[in-house]
């Protein structure tokens, strides 16, 4: 165990890191983000979205004809070269 903790010591000296030690970092830094996301929504009152009616839109809304839309779709596929 001591030979281990003088492994891991001296590879942190040399800049290196072993695959479990990355592993350990990366989910105590993932728990921790988790955490303070959570902290930080119960501090400032996050609530859940509420389903309801959308906001309108920038512009009017056109039924397209889906026929139309294809034709229109393929011809400009072919005539920039797809």
């Amino acid at each position: 165990m001591n030979r281990q903790l003088k492994d891991e010591d001296e590879q942190s000296l040399n800049g290196s890191m072993s695959r479990r030690s990355f592993i350990t970092a990366a989910g105590i830094v993932a728990v921790g983000g988790v955490l303070a996301g959570g902290a930080m929504a119960a501090v400032t009152g996050a609530r859940e979205a509420v389903p309801g009616t959308s906001p309108p839109l920038p512009w009017t809304w056109v039924k397209l004809d889906p026929m139309e839309a294809g034709k229109r779709t393929f011809q400009t596929y072919h005539a920039k070269g797809g």
